[in-house]
C-alpha cells in the first residue's frame, strides 16, 4: 500500500487560492511553491494574510517564486495592482524577510543567521550549523529594505520579532541618536 505523505507546502498553497495558480497534476511544479522549510511557515501565511487583505476588487497578483537565498526569505510575484496596493504589499514582504532572518528555517524558533561551509542559514542554537554571521554591534535585526517595490528608494528598520513591526532607522545609529 502506497502510503501519502502530506505537503505543507501544498495545503498552504490551497489555502491560499487567489495568491497562487496551482497545477492540478503536479502542484509542487507550480509557480511560488516555497523552496524553503516549514519554521517559515507562519511568515508565509503572515504574508499571505496581509498580501489578501491589502487586494482590492480587479487587482490581480500571483506568487512567482517563494525560496530561501542567503538564509533569508526572497519572494518574486507578478501582479496588477494600484500603487497604495502595491506599497502594501511591499511592506509585507519586508515585514515576512524580516520575521524569516531571525526565524529558524527548520522549526520558527527565534533564530539568527549561521555560516557553514560558505552556506548561509537562518537557524535555532539546536539546528544551528557553522558560525553565527558577524553582525555589527547595534545592528542586530536591522535590515536595508525596499520602500517602493521596483525602485531603488531604500531604508534601514529595526524588526521586532515579538510585535512583527518594523520601526525605521538612521544607517548610522540603528537607536535613532545621530
Amino acid at each position: 500500500m502506497a502510503r501519502i505523505v502530506s505537503d505543507w507546502r501544498i495545503d498552504f498553497m490551497r489555502a491560499h487560492p487567489r495568491l497562487f495558480d496551482l497545477m492540478t497534476d503536479e502542484p509542487e511544479r507550480s509557480f511560488g511553491y516555497p523552496l524553503c522549510d516549514a519554521g517559515w511557515h507562519d511568515a508565509l501565511e503572515r504574508l499571505c494574510a496581509r498580501i489578501e487583505d491589502a487586494l482590492r476588487d480587479g487587482d490581480t497578483f500571483e506568487f512567482v517564486r517563494i525560496k530561501q537565498k542567503f538564509g533569508l526569505l526572497r519572494v518574486d510575484w507578478d501582479a496588477e495592482l494600484s500603487d497604495e496596493t502595491r506599497l502594501r504589499i511591499g511592506e509585507a514582504i519586508n515585514l515576512a524577510v524580516a520575521r524569516s532572518a531571525c526565524s529558524c528555517e527548520i522549526c520558527g524558533a527565534e533564530g539568527r543567521l549561521y555560516s557553514h561551509r560558505g552556506w548561509l542559514a537562518t537557524r535555532c542554537a539546536e539546528h544551528a550549523a557553522g558560525d553565527p554571521a558577524p553582525v555589527r554591534p547595534g545592528f542586530e535585526n536591522v535590515h536595508f529594505l525596499r520602500r517602493t517595490p521596483g525602485t531603488a528608494n531604500m531604508y534601514y528598520a529595526r524588526y521586532d520579532r515579538a510585535t512583527d513591526t518594523l520601526t525605521e532607522v538612521s544607517p548610522r545609529s540603528p537607536h535613532g541618536e545621530e
